[in-house]
Order: structure tokens, then sequence, then C-alpha cells
């Protein structure tokens, strides 16, 4: 399988060429030159699996070349239960990501019990377990550079700390995570592990190193490579825990269900759309927004506003306090029947304008697209939170309220919709304190972060200097 950009070059790479490349060098995003089916009989197949094996079963798929000892080996020993050990259940703990049944129909899937407390963790464990056995074609040491609203930084350095043979360079806004958030990434002592605070939004970080890593002489001189959300590996990942989520929800293959999640740089939502389109029976996707709401306004009207940095608003669920979504150039680039033409010229409005419109007959297939939007204001998740604590004894971080929020009143009544679990709500014990009364506690055998001084360094917006200090940790300067 050849994979080719959403620009339009088809450069012909394989899976193991862009393990760890984020962009094309046209400045698009990877996507497979088609996607695999499956038919009735093998989705069958896929009915009482365990994780590592629909891991495998989907993987194999879009990196064939991998012998299959080599992808088995891989996804049994990233997906044990034992590496995913803080669900609810600590006493039946032998699943990766349990499913947990509400009411109506309605279900969390618990993706965030690994190292970090995260749904990263999914994805950081399989590219760490793919480095390490060098399975790309790649000569470390690697320097990785990403951008994080708290989240994926601590969980890549939770797997990729402390070793020899790799580098991590994290970008994080200052003052636009929570406090356990915040901690959690400045706690890390690794020496291979450089945490940079940017005085700015998530956005100013990521477009910080979107520009960082298109610039190929830089890349080259730092050995720089992607580990965002755009590295089409996590992407696959995701789209695993769709499969996995409809086996363990249906009674039969067919039964349609729906899926809410969070929009964020919209990997989780466009894994979905992938998922559906190799024939998963998925009814909708819903995408849930905070008060940074463009791409619930997308979905709506047609039109693509992203607010500037500047405006970004700072809100009670900040992994999801994002105006432009990286992954949205993959979707549009599907919507758009590929045409990697149309595509550039909508992002180069986006650049020269800060919006661009659907014409007519864009719009209409949007709204055919499967996907539908709701927007979660503070006093929506604080409401939902202080539910599911007084009904369910259960406790939910404020990101997973937002979906449950837009899940339950825009899911059609009687069909499974399934929300995607995608932090631990011990990382936002503000917020539970808020709305349930109650403090929150860590899983039990969790390091407490707030134990040891954050490690950072703290820099403006300003791209000279962020080259300048990424220049001298990745070249041992």
């Amino acid at each position: 399988m050849h994979y080719i950009s959403t620009r339009g070059d088809a450069a012909g790479k394989t899976f193991a060429d862009i393990l760890f490349e984020g962009y094309a060098a046209d400045g698009g995003l990877y996507l497979p030159e088609s996607y695999p089916k499956l038919d009735k009989h093998e989705l069958k197949g896929l009915l009482g699996e365990e994780y590592p094996g629909i891991v495998y079963s989907t993987f194999r798929l879009f990196w064939p070349e991998l012998s299959e000892e080599s992808l088995w080996l891989l996804c049994r020993d990233a997906f044990q239960p034992k590496h995913f050990p803080y669900g609810r259940d600590q006493i039946d703990n032998f699943d990766c990501a349990p499913l947990s049944w509400l009411r109506d129909g309605v279900a969390l899937m618990e993706l965030a019990n690994g190292a970090s407390l995260s749904f990263d963790d999914h994805s950081m464990r399989f590219l760490s377990l793919a480095y390490e056995r060098k399975l790309a074609p790649f000569k470390p040491p690697l320097t990785f550079l990403g951008a994080t609203t708290g989240d994926m930084g601590a969980s890549c350095e939770a797997h990729f700390g402390g070793r020899d043979d790799v580098k991590v360079v994290m970008l994080a806004p200052k003052g636009r995570m929570t406090r356990f958030q915040a901690a959690q990434l400045y706690a890390n002592r690794d020496k291979n592990v450089l945490n940079i605070e940017i005085d700015g939004t998530f956005d100013d970080c990521q477009a910080l190193v979107t520009r960082l890593l298109q610039d190929e002489a830089f890349r080259a001189k730092g050995r720089l490579a992607a580990i965002n959300t755009v590295l089409w590996a996590r992407i696959v990942t995701q789209v695993a825990a769709y499969f996995y989520a409809y086996a363990q929800a249906v009674d039969a293959v067919g039964e349609e269900v729906v899926f809410t999640v969070p929009a964020g740089n919209f990997g989780n939502a466009f894994a979905g759309w992938v998922a559906k389109r190799m024939g998963l029976p998925i009814m909708r996707i819903i995408v849930a927004t905070n008060e940074n709401d463009a791409m619930d306004r997308f979905f709506r009207t047609g039109t693509y506003c992203p607010r500037p940095s500047n405006e970004t608003l700072a809100t009670s669920s900040p992994s999801m306090d994002i105006s432009r979504a990286a992954n949205f150039e993959r979707f549009l680039f599907e919507l758009l029947d590929r045409n990697a033409e149309r595509v550039k010229a909508l992002m180069a409005e986006i650049d020269e304008k800060g919006e661009f419109t659907l014409a007519a007959d864009e719009f209409a297939k949007l709204r055919r697209s499967g996907f539908v939007s709701g927007m979660s204001s503070h006093v929506n998740r604080l409401e939902m939170m202080s539910t599911l604590q007084f009904e369910y004894d259960t406790l939910i971080d404020p990101h997973t309220a937002d979906c449950l929020y837009c899940g339950i009143y825009l899911h059609p009544v009687g069909v499974k919709t399934i929300c995607f679990e995608t932090v631990q709500p011990a990382k936002s014990p503000r917020m539970i304190r808020e709305a349930c009364g109650v403090e929150v506690g860590l899983p039990e055998g969790f390091a407490d972060p707030f134990a040891l001084q954050p490690k950072k360094l703290s820099l403006a917006c300003d791209e000279a200097a962020v080259r300048e200090a990424i220049d001298r940790f990745a070249n041992g300067e």
C-alpha cells in the first residue's frame, strides 16, 4: 500500500516511510491511495476478539509490507492490559479499553487508562515499540518535535523519555493547561526531554511546530521527526479503537451505532470516518466542541472560520482549546473527492482571509457525510459531571463531559452510542470539586506529579528563539 498527500504529491511512500513523517514535501498530510474494505464476514471475525487482535487486524491492512509475525508481536506487546492498569474496575481489569454502559444505550469507552492517563498512551506505546524495534527506515537518534495541550506531551515523554536513542522536544502553552496537566508535563526529569513553555495558545505552539517540521534544512540538521496527531500511525491506532468498540457493543454485525468524540485536532473524528469508509456500520459521528466551536460552526454552516490564535478562548476543557484542527485537511480532501487543487485553494483562503465557505454542492455532501456536531459550555460540563456522579457514582473529566453532553442530546433514541473517554478525571480536580463537591484522588500506584519541581524552558512566542533552543538541544550544543 502506498500513501499520497492531500496537496497532490504522489510520492509512493509506504507506511514505514511515513511512520514518523508528519507532513509531505508539499505541505500536505498523508493518506492511503485507497481504503481497504471489510465485508460482513470479516466484521463477524472481530466479534469476541481481544484488543491486540483487533489492532493487528486493522494495521495489517495499512502496513502490509511488515511481516505478519513482526506486526503481531508489536500489537501483542503494545496492548497488554497490564500496560493500561488505571481503569475504573480494579478487580476485573483485563481490558485495554473497556466499555461502561450508562442508560438509554449510551456507553463510555475508557481510553485513558495508560501511563499518562490519556488516550494518547495507545498510540505512543505502539510507536515507542515500533521505534525500539527499528521497524521503519530511519537512523536513530531522532528528535521528536510536538505541540501539546498537556496530555499528548506527557504521554510521549512517558514512553520515549529516559532513552539514549531518541530526544523529545515539546511545546506547550503557558497558563492553558490544568494544574495537573502542567505539573505532569513539567515533572519530567529525563535528560533526553526538553519542555518549552510558550507564552501563547496551543494554536501558536502547533503553528511553530508545523513551520519547523516543514523547514527541510532545519529538520535535517536536527534529525527532527513528527510525533503529533498528524502521524498516520496515530490515526490507524484510533481506527482500531472504533472497531473494538463496535465489536463489544453490538449483538450482531450490521447493527448501526453512533460515536461521540471530542473535536480536538480532529484525529479521533477522522479515524471514525475512516472506519466507516472501511465498512464499519456507523450511523453517525458526533463531534463535540467546547466554546472554541469552529468545527461545530463548520458542520452547521459550511463555513470554516477558526479563531485567530490570540482569540482562542481558555476554557475548563483545555485539551479542546484548539481553533485550527491539524487533521481537518484530511477530511476536507476526502469530502472534496480528493481534489488536491481545491484543497490547496481553500487552505490558502484560511491563510489569507482567515476562513472559507464551501460551495452549495460541497455543503450538501458535508451534510451527508455522517458527521453531526454540538457545542458544550462550562455550565453544560458541570451539569454532565454532576449527573454522572449523582446517578452512577462515576467521575468524568470535563472533556468527556463535553462529549456526553453532545452525545446524549444528539444521538438517535434506541441507537447504541459510544462516548470516547480520552482523559481521566484525576487530571481535572478543580472541575470535579466544582461540579461534584468531592475530591478526586490519583489512581492507585500513580506517581504524584506535584511532588517534583517543574522543569521547563519559558520562551516568548518567537520562532527565532524557539529555533535556537531546539537547535542547541537536538544537536547537543
